[in-house]
């Protein structure tokens, strides 16, 4: 199929059910089918007509061109011609808007906390065609979060189109390969683990203690200690103690920051217990971990 043209039409409507996963095998399996991948950023206003929601997003240019604008900070915005094979994430409570004037067709995806919606339309230019829309249940959260977070640690290096291209092929095969796991709807008990890992994963800077989650969430400290040990295999203390220290490696790797400043950025209010922790967990003191992480 020509790199030109990612998508073949189908030509009746019982085709349109597989369409959606016969072009996330082409995203997947070809490596030169993404070219350009664009990353918007958060924003607290938007024009009256973009389109901002509080979950992550795609578009992806499957043929033709489109010329869309998007936030790249709370007061700034770029128009970019998105080209066949072209990619653009737009991450929760960022904003879009595509100006519709080129023959293009479009696979957009929305990444729920529960389920992922895909659509497939084509603008002829004066008129859409929806030629497949389909929603598939989310499983496994923790590998989609942890490859949705690379992109936006990558979107602070512009220039790394290539690891950027391989992160989002990687995402599709993972949203393929849930679609084809058996549909079965989070437990109460599951749902409720996601809405407090993902609190843990936004505040993870500030003082977090096991009570002040359960109140958070209406439930007593005891039975939050038993949803981490049943869904996520770990206490609520190690949780926490892992997202922050993976946030620290990342500041390590990338900036200059004081080890004090890294470790209050991190939530550690004792530098010295960070240091201590951080070398029991890893083996190596931040420090030793910088060093070892710079550039030869």
């Amino acid at each position: 199929m020509s790199a030109s043209n990612i998508l073949a039409v189908p030509s009746s409507l019982s085709e349109c059910h597989d369409e959606i996963q016969n072009q996330l095998d082409l995203l997947v399996n070809h490596s030169h089918t993404i070219k350009n991948v664009y990353i918007a950023t958060k924003s607290h206003s938007a024009p009256d007509l973009a389109w901002q929601i509080d979950i992550p997003r795609f578009d992806i240019v499957l043929s033709g061109s489109i010329v869309t604008e998007y936030s790249v900070s709370d007061s700034h915005h770029v128009q970019q011609q998105l080209n066949c094979g072209d990619v653009l994430y737009i991450p929760a409570s960022a904003w879009s808007q595509p100006v519709w004037q080129q023959e293009v067709t479009l696979l957009s995806l929305m990444i729920s906390n529960h389920k992922i919606g895909f659509s497939l339309q084509k603008w002829n230019g004066q008129s859409f065609d929806e030629i497949a829309k389909r929603p598939t249940i989310r499983q496994h959260q923790k590998i989609g979060n942890g490859l949705l977070q690379a992109l936006n640690e990558l979107s602070q290096q512009e220039s790394d189109q290539h690891t950027s291209a391989l992160v989002i092929r990687s995402l599709l095969s993972h949203i393929m390969t849930m679609s084809e796991l058996p549909e079965c709807l989070p437990t109460r008990q599951e749902e409720l683990f996601h809405k407090i890992v993902r609190f843990i994963d936004q505040h993870y800077s500030e003082s977090l203690t096991r009570e002040m989650l359960a109140e958070q969430f209406y439930i007593s400290p005891n039975y939050l200690s038993h949803i981490f040990q049943q869904q996520g295999n770990t206490s609520f203390k190690e949780y926490v103690c892992e997202q922050r220290l993976e946030k620290a490696q990342t500041l390590l790797r990338e900036g200059n920051s004081r080890i004090k400043q890294i470790s209050e950025q991190c939530g550690f209010a004792d530098s010295n217990y960070f240091c201590r922790l951080f070398k029991q967990k890893l083996g190596l003191t931040p420090s030793q971990f910088r060093a070892s992480s710079s550039p030869a």
